[in-house]
């Protein structure tokens, strides 16, 4: 009973860490494609879910994530912005939508093609109260939680 008990704890410690894990490298198709985009990167943790690899770095003076699947194909890059770097409409839209102070804001570009846009955080006044907005460069509100 003890043994069934115990294997069932490991089991489900095992499960509950999900499929994303810390791995030292990725594949050697993934970091050759990482270093052109991302020269002179520092603090580089790569993570893997499933089929992807996902970068996470400094670089330019930003935090950024970038993600790649297993060919070193390039999917996405979020990078965390300075509000003072963020075009003017962004801001005004985001001001517009919430009285809450701005908390973070979230650059994302992705290869499939898909518009440019910034996600901005505003601060939470409780720990359940998060509230984001997505906006288009020139101001568009694409949606908002």
């Amino acid at each position: 009973m003890k043994k069934m008990l115990l294997l069932a704890l490991v089991t489900m410690a095992f499960l509950s860490t999900g499929c994303k894990y810390r791995i030292v490298q990725a594949p050697n198709e993934v970091l050759q494609i990482f270093v052109t985009m991302f020269p002179g990167a520092t603090d580089v943790e790569w993570s893997r879910q499933i089929s992807t690899f996902t970068a996470d770095f400094y670089h330019d003076q930003h935090e950024k994530y970038v993600q790649f699947d297993s060919t070193g194909t390039w999917l996405r890059t979020k990078t965390r912005m300075s509000i003072y770097e963020v075009p003017v409409p962004v801001i005004e839209t985001a001001r517009k939508y919430s009285n809450r102070k701005i908390d973070d804001v979230y650059l994302f570009e992705q290869s499939n093609g898909a518009a440019t846009y910034y996600m901005v955080e505003y601060k939470q006044e409780t720990p359940f109260s998060t509230k984001q907005i997505y906006i288009l460069a020139d101001g568009t509100v694409l949606s908002a939680l």
